[in-house]
């Protein structure tokens, strides 16, 4: 009877021993799992946050191309525009610089009202006045008259014939000047003989 009681007792023993040694392989197992798991879903996440930084840095690269580009656009405009109630009043300092032809074959420097052709030619702008759309005023040289036409960027003269249209670049100011017998069709039947800013330079030409 003592025996199968010792019997028992080590059986019991042994049991305990067991069920304890299993329930800790069993936490250890399932921490390892957790711990793997939380790995994983970090390394994923970290896998993402990467994965995104590029989209990140093409927008950054996209804004700045887009700011460059808006740059580039803002400065296409080369010359500021001629300001036609300046010119009206009589100050002509917003024409000045350098004007050439289409061509190139005519070339003139305006300075304060003075169209210099040559150190040796030149013409004064006299008494202008807003006609038919444009400036018109005199060209005045050693007392013998000519006429001057100047019309704004985005404008164009308001013509009597309506077969008449505007041939020059009215994307730009331009000049002519004009005999006597030349009107507002110079702008139709001459538009080669319109000047157009090319510089702000003042120097006189062949000078």
């Amino acid at each position: 009877m003592e025996r199968k009681f010792v019997k028992i007792k080590k059986y019991v023993t042994v049991s305990v021993i067991f069920l304890g040694v299993l329930a800790t392989l069993t936490a250890c197992s399932s921490g390892s799992k957790e711990s793997k798991k939380t790995e994983h879903t970090s390394s994923s996440q970290s896998t993402k946050s990467k994965e995104s930084l590029p989209s990140s840095s093409s927008q950054s690269s996209s804004i700045s191309t887009s700011s460059s580009s808006d740059i580039s656009s803002s400065s296409t405009s080369q010359y500021e525009a001629a300001n036609s109630s300046q010119i009206l009043t009589g100050n002509y300092s917003s024409l000045n610089g350098t004007w050439q032809t289409t061509d190139g074959s005519g070339k003139a420097v305006l300075k304060n009202g003075t169209i210099i052709f040559s150190s040796e030619y030149q013409r004064v702008i006299s008494g202008p006045q807003s006609k038919n759309g444009i400036i018109i005023a005199d060209a005045v040289n050693l007392g013998k008259h000519m006429g001057f036409m100047f019309a704004a960027a985005n404008s164009s003269p308001t013509f009597a014939n309506s077969s008449q249209t505007d041939k020059t670049d009215r994307t730009k100011d331009r000049f002519a000047i004009t005999s006597d017998d030349e009107g507002l069709e110079i702008f139709d039947t001459n538009p080669m003989s319109f000047f157009y800013k090319i510089s702000n330079d003042t120097t006189s030409p062949n000078s």
